[in-house]
């Protein structure tokens, strides 16, 4: 686990959080590996999990309405190592609002989002830093991507 607890250091939604306070999520984490190609999510199904990037790069993706009335798979981003995506677990209606992609082999931390909303619940501090990293790392990503669509 403590590869784990490296990566849940390292990764923005819990970069804020003690020693004592990552020992409290550790036990909502697994490890999984996945080849290049693989969808670990997918848009409109029930979010379970929120994962964190330990190795390898995700790709997010999203249908957008295109002007001639089709629906097309549009990318979003490149998610890179130390990074989470599939926040949906944690937040909204717990769907899932795009799909991930692994762009090679890929090892993840995947967290139980109830679990992680039962321990923010149950320790306020601790949700607080969580829910703050992920907004912050919200805001970083929507403004990357309005640079890049508007560039």
């Amino acid at each position: 686990m403590v590869a784990v607890r490296e990566a849940l250091a390292k990764s923005a939604l819990f970069k804020g959080l003690s020693d004592a306070e990552l020992d409290q999520v550790l036990p909502l984490c697994h490890e999984k590996s996945y080849a290049a190609g693989f969808r670990v999510i997918a848009e409109g199904d029930a979010a379970k999990d929120l994962y964190i990037i330990v190795e390898g790069k995700v790709i997010v993706e999203m249908n957008l309405l295109g002007i001639n009335g089709k629906v097309q798979e549009a990318l979003i981003e490149t998610v890179p190592s130390e990074d989470p995506f599939g926040w949906s677990a944690v937040v909204g209606s717990r769907v899932y609002t795009m799909t991930a992609r692994c762009a090679e082999a890929t090892k993840v931390i995947a967290i139980d989002g109830e679990q992680l909303l039962s321990l923010f619940s149950g320790s306020p501090a601790i949700g607080f830093k969580g829910m703050e990293g992920l907004v912050e790392l919200v805001d970083a990503r929507i403004r990357s991507v309005m640079r890049t669509a508007f560039a």
